[in-house]
C-alpha cells in the first residue's frame, strides 16, 4: 500500500525481500542478522476524510480517515494530526554548507504528516502513524494484537505482526556525569504532565547512507511522532523542537569509545546547541562504524542538566526501532534503569509487546511499551522532585499552529481533551475546544473538581521533598502556581545537607536513589583512598581530553559517589583493604556516579562543581522572616501557618506571594496540631521529670539502707540521710 500523489491509497503485495536494506550499507542487516519477520498481504481503501482532504491534494489535513485489510479484516483507521509532536521551527532541518555556515532547510511543504488516533470498533486500540513517504507506523488493535507499518524506499508498504521482530543485538551503556545545577527556567505549569522537548542529530555517517535532507527531516519526525506515543503511558510527551544534520562532516569527532563520543556531544550541546536551542534532551544518531558491541550510551538520570543526552547507532531503517532505541537512551536520561526478569508488559499498557523498552537488548524484538517497573520507578522520581523541569507544558507561543484537539490548551481555547473519540472530559466539548455551559474549567486541571474550581487555599501541589514548599489554588484559575521550594543552603535532613534544587542531598539517599536501599557509603577513608585515585573508579571529574581528575585532599567528600552493600547483588561494592578494587554493575554500565551539588562535605560547606565551597561563598538572595518562615528559591519568604508574608510579621495563614496562602481550615489544622504535639511534648517532659524525681528519691532511701553496690548517696557516717518517714533522722 502506498500513498500516491496523483492517487489514493493502492493495493500492493508485499515481499519478503530486504535486499534494499544492503544498499544503506547496515552491518546489523546482514545474513546472520537479518530481522526474521513475515510481511502480511495488505490491501488500501480510501475512506471519507475529514478536513477536506481531496485525491491528488499535497496538503495534509488535520484529520485522516483511511481503512485497510490485513489477515482477512478491514480496519477503519480515525487520525487527527499530532500538532504536539512538532514545535515552532521544529519541522525545519539544520544542516551545514560546505564552507561550514549553518543554515536551515525548509519546512515540509506538506505540514505536518504524523497523526494518532484509534481503530474503529477496539476501545483499547491504539495508533501512531506517519503518512509523509507511504505509511509508517504503529497499530495496535487489542492487548496482544499489534503490527509494525513500514514504508521502503521505493514507496511500498510492509505490515508485520509484533511478535516477529527482531532487531540487531549489542549492548546499552550508561555514563553517569557528574550532576550539574539544575539552571533550567521553569515554565509556568499548565498540568500535572511533563514535557521533554527533544533535539535530534544525525551524524555524517548516518547522512550518507541515504543523503537527501527530505529524506533524513521524515524519518527524524517519524522516529520523534513514536517516542512520543510509547511516552505517554508514563504520562510524558515528546515534543520535537529542534533536528540538525551533519551533512558536510561531524561537529564533534565520532573515533574512540562511545564514552569519548558521548563526552565530546555533550560538550558541543552545552557550547553550541543548548544556547540556539532550548531544550531538555539530545540525542545522536550515529551511523558505522560504531564501538563493537554497542547500540547505546546514555547519561544516567541527567534529565534538567547540561549532560542530558544520548548517543544510538543507526542499526536499522525502521524509524519504529530507531525510536525503541531512542527511547531506551531517553529512559536512562530520566532515571530509568534496566527491567529484572520480573518486570512485564503484557498488561493494560498501550502498546503492549512482549518486550519492554527498558529491557537491556537481547537481540529479540524491540521494546514497544514500557514496563510495570519503569512507571513504578518513574512516579518514584516525581515523588522525589527529581525531573521539576518536566512537570510543566512548551509555551504556546512556540507551537506550530493552534489545533484543537492535541490536548494542549492554546491560544482561544478554554480546554482540549484530545480528539472526539478519545475524549472523556465531560466538562469540555471536544469539537470547539470550549467548556460546555456551567462548567468553570477542564478536568485533569490541577484546581478543578467536578467542572468546577476549587476554593482559593486547596492545596493542589503537596510537598514532594523535605526542601519542596506547597502551591495552593486561588480560587479564580484552574491552574496551579509555579512549582517552588526551599532556597538553596537551607539546612535540611537534621542540618547534615543542604537544599539544592528542591532536593536534600544526603550521601546515604544518594546511594540508595541509586543502588536501591540496601546501598550505604564507604567510610570516609574508603572515600578519600579511591577518589584520590584519579581514575575510572575514583575521580573529581574529567578533563576535556577525557582524563580523570584526582580529587584534592579537601574535595573527597565531593568526587565520584562510592558506596557499598554487603549482600551479594548487582550493585556498587567496594573494599578498600583490596588491591584490586572491582565495581560490580551491569556489564552495559560504564559508572561516573558524582556527588549532587549541594551535598555537604563539611561543617558550612557543600559540594559545586566537585569542589568542597564554604556556603559563604554561594550567594543567595537575602529574605528576613522575623524567624517564621523560610526564604524560597524566588527570594520569597514561606511563613508558617499563623503568619502572613511577605515577612512573617503579622498574624496570618501562612504560604507565601508565589505559592497563595493556604485554606482557613487547613492553617487552622497545621496550627492545632503543633500545639498537640507540642503540648504532649510537655506532658511527656512533666512524667519523666516525676518519675526520674520519685526515682532519685527512692534510689536514696535505698541506698540509707546499703542496698546496692552504686551508690552515689550511701550515707557516710557523719552525714545525715532522710529515711522514709521524715520523722526519723539519724544525727
Amino acid at each position: 500500500m502506498a500513498l500516491r500523489r496523483e492517487g489514493a491509497l493502492l493495493l500492493l503485495l508485499l515481499l519478503p525481500s530486504w535486499g534494499w536494506l544492503a544498499g544503506r550499507g547496515r552491518a546489523a542487516d546482514a545474513p546472520d542478522s537479518q530481522p526474521e519477520r513475515c510481511p502480511l498481504p495488505v490491501a488500501g481503501y480510501p475512506e471519507d476524510r475529514a478536513g477536506g482532504l481531496v485525491v491528488g491534494s499535497h496538503v495534509f489535513p488535520a484529520q485522516l480517515r483511511f481503512a485497510f485489510e490485513v489477515e482477512g479484516e478491514r480496519l477503519h483507521l480515525d487520525l487527527a494530526q499530532n500538532r504536539e509532536l512538532m514545535m515552532m521551527g521544529s519541522s525545519e532541518l539544520t544542516y551545514y554548507l560546505p564552507n561550514g555556515t549553518r543554515t536551515v532547510h525548509p519546512n515540509n511543504p506538506e505540514g505536518n504528516c504524523c497523526y494518532r488516533g484509534s481503530i474503529q470498533g477496539y476501545p483499547d486500540s491504539w495508533a501512531n502513524v506517519c503518512v509523509c513517504s507511504g505509511l509508517s507506523g504503529l497499530l495496535t488493535v487489542s492487548q496482544f494484537r499489534s503490527y509494525s507499518l513500514e514504508s521502503t524506499p521505493d514507496g511500498q508498504m510492509r505490515v508485520y505482526r509484533l511478535e516477529g521482530m527482531k532487531p540487531v543485538t549489542g549492548m546499552c551503556r550508561q555514563f553517569h556525569p557528574q550532576p550539574q545545577p539544575k539552571e533550567r527556567v521553569k515554565r509556568e505549569a499548565e498540568a500535572e504532565r511533563g514535557y521533554v522537548e527533544l533535539v535530534i542529530v544525525v551524524d555524517h555517517a548516518e547522512f550518507k547512507l541515504v543523503p537527501n535532507l527530505n529524506r533524513t527531516q521524515t524519518r527524524i519526525l517519524e522516529i520523534a511522532s513514536h517516542m512520543d506515543g510509547f511516552y505517554r503511558m508514563l504520562g510524558l510527551r515528546v515534543a520535537l523542537v529542534g533536528a540538525e544534520v551533519w551533512n558536510n562532516g561531524n561537529r564533534v569527532s565520532t573515533d574512540g569509545t562511545a564514552k569519548e563520543i558521548l563526552q565530546r556531544f555533550l560538550e558541543w550541546r552545552q557550547k553550541d546547541l543548548l544556547p540556539r536551542i532550548p531544550h531538555d534532551n539530545v540525542q545522536l544518531i550515529v551511523g558505522p562504524p560504531f564501538p563493537a558491541g554497542v547500540i547505546g550510551v546514555s547519561t544516567q538520570g541527567s534529565i534538567c542538566s547540561k549532560c542530558s543526552g544520548g548517543i544510538s547507532m543507526g542499526h536499522s531503517v525502521s524509524s519504529l526501532i530507531m525510536a525503541s532505541t531512542l527511547s531506551h537512551q531517553l529512559g536512562h536520561n530520566l532515571g530509568l534503569a534496566h527491567d529484572s526478569d520480573g518486570c512485564g508488559c503484557n498488561s493494560s499498557i498501550r502498546p503492549p509487546s512482549r518486550k519492554c523498552i527498558m529491557d537491556a537488548p537481547t537481540g529479540i524484538m524491540p521494546g514497544l511499551s514500557f514496563s510495570t517497573c519503569s512507571q513504578q520507578r518513574f512516579q518514584q522520581i516525581l515523588q522525589r522532585n527529581q525531573v521539576s523541569c518536566l512537570l510543566d507544558q512548551p509555551e504556546p507561543a512556540r507551537l506550530v499552529k493552534s489545533h484543537c484537539g492535541n490536548r494542549l490548551v492554546e491560544s482561544g481555547e478554554e480546554c482540549d481533551c484530545g480528539l472526539f473519540l478519545e475524549c472523556t472530559d465531560p466538562c469540555c466539548n471536544a469539537t470547539t475546544c470550549k467548556l460546555v455551559p456551567g462548567a468553570q474549567c477542564a478536568t485533569g486541571q490541577p484546581c478543578c473538581h467536578q467542572c468546577k474550581l476549587l476554593n482559593a487555599g486547596h492545596t493542589c501541589r503537596a510537598v514532594r521533598d523535605e526542601c519542596d514548599l506547597p502551591e495552593f489554588c486561588d480560587g479564580t484559575s484552574p491552574h496551579c502556581p509555579s512549582n517552588l521550594y526551599k532556597q538553596d543552603g537551607t539546612l535540611c535532613e537534621g542540618g547534615k545537607a543542604m537544599c539544592h534544587g528542591g532536593i536534600c542531598p544526603t550521601y546515604s539517599g544518594q546511594c540508595q536513589a541509586r543502588w536501591g536501599p540496601e546501598a550505604v557509603p564507604v567510610s570516609e577513608g574508603c572515600v578519600a583512598s579511591l577518589n584520590q585515585r584519579g581514575d575510572a573508579r575514583g575521580n573529581c571529574g574529567q578533563h576535556l581530553n577525557g582524563s580523570y581528575i584526582s580529587c584534592a585532599k579537601s574535595d573527597v567528600q565531593c568526587g565520584q559517589l562510592q558506596c557499598e552493600r554487603r549482600r551479594n547483588g548487582s550493585v556498587r561494592t567496594s573494599n578498600c583493604l583490596r588491591d584490586a578494587l572491582r565495581i560490580v554493575v551491569a556489564t552495559d554500565v560504564v559508572d561516573e556516579a558524582g556527588m549532587s551539588p549541594g551535598t555537604k562535605c563539611g561543617p558550612n560547606k557543600v559540594c559545586i562543581n566537585q569542589r568542597c565551597q564554604d556556603v559563604s561563598s554561594i550567594k543567595f538572595p537575602v529574605c528576613q522572616c522575623s524567624g517564621h518562615g523560610v526564604c524560597n528559591n524566588k527570594g520569597h519568604c514561606h511563613c508558617e501557618p499563623g503568619w502572613a508574608p511577605p515577612h512573617c510579621q503579622t498574624g496570618g495563614l501562612g504560604g507565601s506571594a508565589d505559592s497563595g496562602p493556604p485554606a482557613p481550615q487547613e492553617a487552622s489544622r497545621a496550627t492545632s496540631t503543633a500545639l498537640v504535639v507540642i503540648s504532649l511534648l510537655l506532658a511527656a517532659l512533666l512524667v519523666v521529670g516525676l518519675c526520674s524525681a520519685k526515682r532519685l528519691g527512692l534510689h536514696k532511701r535505698l541506698c540509707q539502707f546499703g542496698k546496692g553496690t552504686s551508690c552515689q548517696y550511701r550515707a557516710e557516717p557523719e552525714s545525715q540521710v532522710q529515711f522514709l518517714h521524715p520523722a526519723e533522722r539519724i544525727t
